[in-house]
């Protein structure tokens, strides 16, 4: 085993710039990679993880106390590797074993069987029978914990995020016990539940008549203009594009409406712009919203005071009848077509308010339900 005292091949040397054009390109792998399990959004890349954990494993050839035993079984192991040359001294084995290390943080190496090997013969001489225990008590997305269990070591792994903790789970705990056949059940395990949440959730997601499913529904937050002789309700919307690819530009435009004695009204509809210039601004700037209406520009602590009143104005308001009274604001319906790529874009229409409504009173009922159930305290 490494005397206490003997120095780690990480405090005098790292192959810093190969490990880290490894980790570049890894960040470009699409498929096949865990990551692929959930995006967590501060990933550290596996290429730098492993290697750092190697270089903090082994040993320096060069220090005195380094044990004979695991230069002289890096020497035979080593050979079986291409490139890594161990030669006759100390200091050519000191560069070998850090070539080891650049070479192995290639995504395209990651699971070959030679460096895995090497690697857990080498980590099981440096620390005798029992593994060493890595622990990180922060490991969000789990790349230091995962390469861990991939160098042979115990790895012990929490968060405080419940998402990462999760995905933890998965990666380190499921993983490893299915093996290979991993990624199939749970390709397996999720078209289950997409298709039972499509069963469940089908009435909120009604068909159109030309068989057209919606996949999502875009909204906007409201506040009232607070003009004298205004009154239209203000759609707080940053960006008027639906989709900005050049294949299918598609983005919203307003008119509006002035009937005697109501309130204005603005109403949407989807065109193809064919410049910026044809899409319109932007209502809210820095918290400050301007009416479409009659161009007034409500202040910033007005329009917090009213999403204030609204409970942040995300949710839709109806009246006894089902009717929107108020509340966020339905922009545009987005839809799938049957052997169709691509996504579709159209203007709301009483179906999908009605389908928000049984969305919102069965959501009602299961908090209620839910409340019912609980334990007391």
């Amino acid at each position: 085993m490494i005397p206490k005292d003997c120095k780690r091949l990480a405090e005098v040397d790292f192959p810093i710039a190969e490990v880290s054009r490894h980790a570049v390109a890894e960040n470009s792998t699409r498929y096949g990679h865990p990551k692929g399990l959930h995006l967590w959004w501060a990933r550290r890349p596996l290429a730098s993880s492993r290697a750092v954990l190697l270089a903090l494993l082994w040993p320096d050839p060069c220090d005195p106390l380094c044990p004979q035993e695991f230069k002289g079984e890096a020497r035979k192991l080593l050979r079986m590797v291409p490139g890594c040359n161990p030669g006759t001294t100390d200091e050519n084995l000191r560069q070998a074993l850090l070539k080891f290390i650049a070479d192995f943080a290639n995504w395209d190496l990651a699971s070959n069987r030679t460096y895995i090997d090497v690697s857990r013969a080498l980590v099981k001489v440096a620390h005798g029978e029992e593994p060493p225990l890595v622990v990180d008590p922060f490991a969000g997305g789990g790349s230091i914990p995962l390469e861990a269990l991939r160098l042979g070591c115990e790895a012990f792994a929490s968060d405080l995020n419940p998402v990462a903790c999760l995905i933890l789970k998965v990666m380190l705990e499921d993983g490893p016990r299915h093996g290979l056949n991993f990624a199939d059940e749970l390709d397996g395990l999720g078209a289950k539940i997409r298709r039972q949440a499509e069963d469940e959730l089908a009435d909120l997601y009604p068909k159109d008549p030309d068989g057209a499913t919606p996949f999502a529904y875009l909204w906007a937050r409201t506040v009232q203009c607070e003009a004298p002789n205004c009154g239209a309700e203000i759609p707080l919307i940053r960006s008027f594009w639906l989709c900005d690819k050049s294949s299918r530009r598609r983005a919203l435009r307003y008119r509006v409406e002035r009937n005697q004695g109501k309130l204005p009204r603005t109403e949407f509809e989807i065109f193809e712009p064919t410049s910026e210039k044809d899409v319109p601004v932007r209502t809210v700037t820095r918290a400050k919203a301007k009416c479409i209406a009659c161009g007034v520009v409500l202040p910033a602590e007005r329009v917090r005071a009213q999403l204030a009143a609204q409970h942040g104005g995300a949710n839709v308001v109806f009246n006894a009848d089902g009717g929107r009274v108020g509340g966020a604001r339905m922009l545009a319906v987005v839809t799938l077509r049957a052997g169709d790529s691509g996504r579709h874009y159209r203007v709301p229409t009483e179906r999908d308010y009605e389908a928000t409504h049984t969305a919102q009173q069965r959501l009602s009922q299961t908090l209620e339900s839910s409340k019912d159930t609980s334990i007391p305290a």
